[in-house]
């Protein structure tokens, strides 16, 4: 069964540790006090409260009282108290990370994770000149720890931004390889993760794999739309599966080089007009196409997975979508912190609001693995591939 991981969506793209920011402290004061005088939010009642909190604080608490952390805990405070899941404050460390996301450059193990249903972790994907290949790391061995971080007890966004960090800095990681458990000291180094993966399948039909849509994305399915027509695809499987989703432009970037002209998405924003994405049809891709979705396919890629399917133009499979059909607008402050809030909601061409409902597959497939995980993976052993094999086979034989 697929594996339910809504848990990597609670807060955005990313959280991490709190961390003292003693460094920034003055311009974070800055900033505060800009906010006390220009919002309503924050009135001379609200400012005589937090002030009589923190006295109490800093009289009664049986510690040493970190500052820096008490007023990090306001701004996110303040942001959770929208009681929205994707509106985020992000402090100067975590805002890295998060462009890090972004940018699709990491420094760090070098492996894609991902978390079972029974909350072990998994190696998926290890990337070429990674400190993950350095050690000797393997699709299928299990994650147990990264120093005392237990990774099972660990919500995944959380404990692979603790396996980040500035390039040369060192952690230990215990993980477990068919029934042998080991150590080894990974040394965190720059890896360039690509978001785009594939391959020709049996029978020329293309497969791609878009793990996220970031900066990078639609230039590396450019090259690889364009590798796999040059080795004559008869058909492209494009598999969404694990895609949190990103960029909207790069998402409809994308968009515009498969669908023929048509409505991609709109964004719809308070107080402002629609912003509506078309596809101009110039680029179209000319041959069957099968999506595969699952229960973490979200956001900017339930954008794309709604415009296949409501232009008609290719078949998706799977299971339901995760259902985030909002968008996010993110500002830098001074210190180098970041907000990411919820801005506006997207509506698919057929003007549907997928948030909290998600988007059912054409076809829902139960998946099934019957190869070996220790041997790598085999997509000619998944059962959801297989399925859109056979629909892409059927397509071209109408």
């Amino acid at each position: 069964m697929e594996t339910n991981d809504k848990k990597m969506y609670k807060k955005g793209l990313l959280t991490g540790v709190l961390i003292s920011l003693s460094i920034f402290m003055l311009c974070i004061i800055g900033i505060f006090i800009f906010v006390y005088r220009s919002s309503e939010v924050l009135s001379p009642r609200v400012k005589s409260k937090i002030e009589y909190l923190t006295n109490i604080i800093e009289k009664t608490y049986y510690d040493e009282v970190d500052v820096s952390k008490l007023q990090e805990g306001l701004y996110k405070g303040l942001v959770e108290g929208l009681g929205d899941k994707y509106s985020t404050y992000y402090s100067p460390e975590e805002a890295t990370e998060f462009s890090s996301h972004i940018s699709g450059e990491f420094c760090g193990l070098g492996a894609t994770l991902t978390q079972n249903s029974d909350g072990t972790v998994e190696v998926r994907k290890v990337y070429e000149g990674s400190s993950a290949q350095d050690i000797g790391l393997k699709v299928g061995d299990i994650i147990i720890a990264a120093d005392d971080k237990i990774a099972a007890t660990m919500e995944l966004s959380d404990f692979t931004s603790y396996t980040r960090g500035s390039e040369g800095t060192k952690f230990e990681l215990t993980y477990r390889s068919g029934d042998v458990e080991k150590k080894a000291i990974v040394t965190r180094k720059k890896v360039d993760i690509p978001s785009v993966s594939y391959k020709m399948l049996e029978g020329n039909i293309g497969y791609i794999e878009i793990s996220e849509f970031n900066k990078k994305t639609h230039e590396e399915y450019t090259a690889a739309i364009n590798d796999l027509k040059a080795q004559g695809a008869k058909g492209v499987i494009f598999d969404l599966r694990f895609n949190g989703g990103g960029i909207v432009d790069s998402a409809t970037a994308i968009l515009d080089d498969i669908l023929p002209e048509c409505k991609i998405v709109t964004l719809a924003q308070r107080d402002k007009e629609d912003i509506v994405y078309n596809s101009d049809g110039m680029n179209s891709l000319d041959m069957p196409i099968a999506v595969l979705v699952s229960g973490r396919t979200a956001s900017a890629a339930e954008i794309f997975a709604a415009a296949i399917r409501d232009n008609n133009y290719g078949t998706l499979i799977g299971y339901k979508t995760y259902g985030k059909g909002v968008i996010q607008t993110s500002a830098a402050l001074e210190d180098g912190s970041v907000i990411s809030i919820t801005s506006g909601k997207y509506y698919t061409p057929n003007g549907e609001c997928i948030n909290e409902k998600g988007i059912e597959p054409d076809i829902e497939v139960e998946f099934e693995y019957s190869g070996d995980t220790s041997a790598g993976y085999d997509e000619m052993k998944d059962s959801q591939v297989l399925k859109a094999i056979e629909v892409i086979n059927g397509n071209q034989s109408n």
